[in-house]
């Protein structure tokens, strides 16, 4: 894959709502040079589409992070996300209304999966949104990259309240639109790090995050590099902060 494109994927993946235009801006390309790549990742299916997760924090529900041996699989309403790795683990992200509700979906995985690998139940406190909040949240759930402006037009409110509540809800890591990737069409890495020391974690790995899940002691980061021998710098260089932090490196992955 040419590295223009990576970067492309890149910059979508770090933010989902990114514009075309910002892109081409960023890339040093003309308006219809981006459009042309765009287009050709999206016709190759490269690039599938667009997905708005939700932080179940903002629909009051508690949610814990849980790896198992991917000799098997499950899929569940309740299984937020989900990440895929080649060191035979899969990474999941699932939620409940309360600790009860969450210990039985466990025991139930473990029958299913066997015994996790690493279980990361996060500090966490409900979000009570707004009724804009969620207005704002209902029109990203049909189309997670549709224009502040257009939100603005269907809610008679001004752009600016509208981007400012975006921005708020992404920085509290309350929503997050990702991108649908095929990794399988690449050759850009995506791992994660699991790590108990996450603040001086995210300094070494903030040129290459892209989502991250943490109560702000621990959790886990997710990381982009354009090849191999980069991720091994950035994975090197995080290991030097925090020798016991876990490490997978992500093939495929969903979000719901």
């Amino acid at each position: 894959m040419e590295i223009v494109d990576k970067r492309i994927l890149f910059y979508l993946l770090k933010d989902g709502r990114i514009s075309q235009r910002r892109i081409a801006s960023l890339l040093n390309l003309t308006p219809a040079t981006l459009n042309y790549r765009f287009k050709r990742l999206t016709d190759s299916e490269t690039l599938k589409g667009f997905k708005l997760y939700i932080n179940p924090n903002f629909l009051g529900k508690y949610q814990l992070f849980i790896v198992f041996k991917n000799y098997n699989d499950i899929n569940a309403e309740w299984i937020s996300f989900k990440l895929k790795c080649l060191e035979w683990y899969n990474v999941y992200g699932i939620y409940a209304s309360d600790n009860i509700e969450l210990k039985d979906k466990i025991n139930y995985m473990t029958k299913e999966l066997g015994d996790p690998v690493l279980t990361y139940f996060p500090v966490q406190s409900l979000f009570k949104p707004s009724n804009l909040d969620k207005k704002i949240v209902d029109i990203l759930r049909t189309d997670p990259r549709i224009p502040s402006s257009d939100i603005a037009k269907k809610l008679g409110i001004k752009a600016k309240i509208i981007e400012k509540h975006i921005k708020y809800m992404r920085h509290r890591g309350l929503i997050l639109i990702v991108p649908d990737i095929d990794l399988s069409k690449t050759d850009i890495v995506l791992f994660s790090m699991f790590s108990k020391n996450i603040d001086e974690i995210s300094v070494i790995l903030q040129e290459c995050k892209l989502w991250q899940f943490t109560d702000g002691y621990a959790g886990i980061t997710v990381c982009y590099a354009d090849n191999i021998e980069m991720a091994r710098k950035y994975i090197a260089a995080a290991r030097n902060i925090d020798k016991s932090a876990d490490v997978m490196i992500i093939y495929g992955y969903e979000f719901k």
